[in-house]
């Protein structure tokens, strides 16, 4: 009986961990997964604190658009913020906004079409990266 009783314990404590890891708690592991990257996309727009300023992040965002054989619109910057803008293939339009948050700090933002999508501002983020 004292093994049954044991079987039955570890049973409702791995049904418990299982509810945690398909319920909230997966949402909670995914956040804290994206802070460490250092990106997060809410509500259709990627956004990251780097340590770049503005004038850097759009030469390097310059550099990803080419990379990634997207048409550059347009692309500028000043000492405390910036914007560049391109087309992909599909015609989507891609926003990059930065602005300075201290000296050494800017905000990123992404945001591509009118909804966001979530892989290609992810992708455009990496090679923003690389080129920083």
């Amino acid at each position: 009986m004292r093994a049954w009783g044991r079987n039955i314990v570890a049973g409702m404590g791995a049904l418990v961990v299982t509810s945690l890891l398909t319920g909230c708690g997966a949402l909670f592991v995914g956040a804290a997964a994206g802070s460490v990257a250092g990106a997060l996309y809410y509500k259709g727009e990627l956004e990251a604190d780097v340590d770049a300023t503005p004038q850097a992040v759009i030469a390097a965002t310059e550099k990803a658009f080419r990379d990634l054989i997207w048409d550059k619109e347009t692309a500028s910057a000043s000492a405390t913020d910036g914007l560049a803008t391109a087309r992909t293939a599909t015609g989507k339009e891609v926003k990059v906004t930065v602005v300075t948050k201290t000296s050494e700090v800017s905000t990123l933002g992404i945001r591509v079409g009118t909804f966001g999508d979530e892989n290609l501002s992810r992708l455009l983020y990496d090679r923003i990266l690389a080129f920083l």
